[in-house]
């Protein structure tokens, strides 16, 4: 016998064993209450600690779990994704500091189910094997369960919560009758197995099992990631939320699902090609269409962002058509759009939860008149991440779409292309009628803020996450090849 396997199965699952230590001495601290204020800043510590691990391992190669029957394997492309979700909640404590404090739900245990959230979605990311899938799954649900209501006063919030558990539940049953249908196909639950499988010569039974499986994971899949016509809880979740909640709801979930889904498509069912692909396409131009359409009579911004992110779902589902093992233009321009859509959807939300911290009100469109006056730095980063959200040049946002359209021409898809250029052309309207809103409509009644003394709680926690999220809007429009390489170098490491 080796010896040094367990020593190495420690070590290849060493940020999620950091993440849930982390999250749960987190909740210890939270306990006590002279040390529960500085649990945000040693949940900061800690998810920077996590993050260090992380990157201490990039470029090692695929470190199997077990080497018998992987599975998890910390690849670089679960490693990437895993510091994407670092990121995303790194700016959401950010912003939640001094939100938290203003609504009275700082309390230990929101910052430890943040972590906790992580390292469900880290687990998804590393996944081979759909029992594990499914653990990191249960792990993210029942966290952001919890997150979702925990404005226990607020009936949105509560209502909210009792929406995502709802359907949550259900498309929780989705999969596991998906994992079953696949167990009796392949006769293991192992991404490589159902691989193998799939590779073989098969009788009609197996093909059906194999068919029905895949499309009760893509349903369950679907609701993640607000797919049409799975996105209906999506408006009402977001608006009843949180504010940072919603915030990382809407980065980190959405990507786990879609860095689970480019390991499925493009390792385990590139043989059903020409069964998903046609299905997948129609439904991403569905996603894209409506979040679009309907985000144009939106007046209230969370419904606003909840509507755009639904678009932006459609928009990064384009380019599942060009996964491939053969080509990775296709995944990588994925794990791009998803940093870039981090930064955007963070700093968007962290605009929300600053101005509401500040006691002002900022629900609707017309509580932005006369933003760029009172708050000018406020109102730039809005701007910037705005015009990130729409594509405009020199923003991530212009570069995460130009790489997403690009491998869809490079595979083949010209007419998704042109849909998705079309459909950018009308968001450009509910985008810059935030800004047009921002810089150029005065309140007739300035809304009322807080006192001073209590606008200044929030100054560093979180005007530093909205500039950190527009710094890095900035910065990787100018300057993109470094994190196009990244994402590049990424997807290599699958199989």
């Amino acid at each position: 016998m080796n010896t040094a396997l367990p020593t190495i199965d420690l070590y290849a699952v060493m940020p999620q064993i950091v993440l849930v230590s982390a999250a749960t001495v987190v909740l210890i601290v939270g306990l006590f209450e002279r040390f529960r204020k500085g649990s945000p800043y040693l949940s900061l510590l800690l998810l920077a600690v996590s993050g260090v691990v992380a990157v201490n391992q990039l470029g090692r190669g695929p470190v199997a779990f077990s080497d018998v029957s992987p599975m998890m394997v910390m690849d670089d492309f679960s490693l990437v994704a895993t510091l994407v979700f670092i990121a995303g909640a790194l700016l959401t404590v950010l912003i939640s500091i001094s939100y938290a404090e203003a609504r009275s739900i700082d309390r230990g245990e929101y910052y430890a189910l943040l972590i906790y959230a992580v390292s469900g979605m880290s687990m998804m990311a590393a996944s081979t094997d759909l029992f594990t899938f499914f653990l990191g799954l249960e792990v993210l649900s029942i966290s952001l369960y919890v997150l979702i209501g925990f404005e226990q006063r607020d009936a949105g919030s509560n209502e909210g919560a009792l929406k995502y558990f709802l359907l949550g539940a259900f498309a929780s049953g989705f999969i596991l009758y998906g994992m079953a249908l696949l167990y009796g196909a392949s006769g293991s639950t192992e991404y490589e197995v159902i691989a193998k499988t799939l590779g073989a010569e098969r009788s009609d039974t197996v093909n059906l099992l194999l068919l029905g499986g895949l499309g009760l994971l893509l349903v369950g899949i679907g609701f993640k990631i607000s797919m049409v016509p799975f996105h209906a809880w999506t408006p009402d979740v977001y608006q009843g939320a949180p504010t940072p909640v919603a915030a990382f709801l809407s980065t980190g979930s959405k990507a786990a699902a879609f860095v689970v889904l480019i390991r499925l498509l493009g390792s385990v069912f590139p043989g059903l090609q020409m069964e998903w692909i046609p299905l997948i396409s129609v439904l991403a131009v569905l996603t894209i269409a409506v979040g679009n359409v309907v985000a144009l009579v939106q007046t209230n911004l969370k419904r606003l962002l909840a509507y755009s992110s639904i678009a932006h779902a459609g928009y990064m589902l384009l380019p599942l058509m060009a996964v491939s093992p053969d080509s990775q233009d296709g995944s990588a321009s994925i794990v791009f759009y998803l940093i870039v859509y981090t930064a955007m959807n963070v700093g968007a939300f962290g605009v929300l939860a600053v101005l509401a911290a500040r006691g002002a009100p900022c629900a609707t469109l017309d509580d932005l008149a006369g933003l760029g006056s009172r708050r000018p730095l406020v109102a730039a980063v809005m701007a910037v991440v705005m015009f990130s959200l729409a594509g405009i040049p020199p923003t991530a946002g212009f570069m995460a779409k130009f790489y997403l359209f690009r491998a869809l021409v490079y595979g083949g898809y010209v007419e998704l292309a042109v849909i998705g250029l079309l459909f950018s052309g009308v968001s450009l309207y509910y985008y810059l009628r935030v800004v047009v809103y921002m810089y150029m409509r005065s309140a007739v009644d300035a809304p009322a803020e807080a006192p001073a003394e209590a606008a200044g709680r929030l100054s560093y926690s979180g005007m530093t996450a909205l500039c950190l999220s527009a710094l890095a809007l900035l910065a990787v429009g100018v300057f993109p090849s470094e994190l196009l390489q990244l994402a590049e170098r990424a997807v290599m490491t699958l199989p």
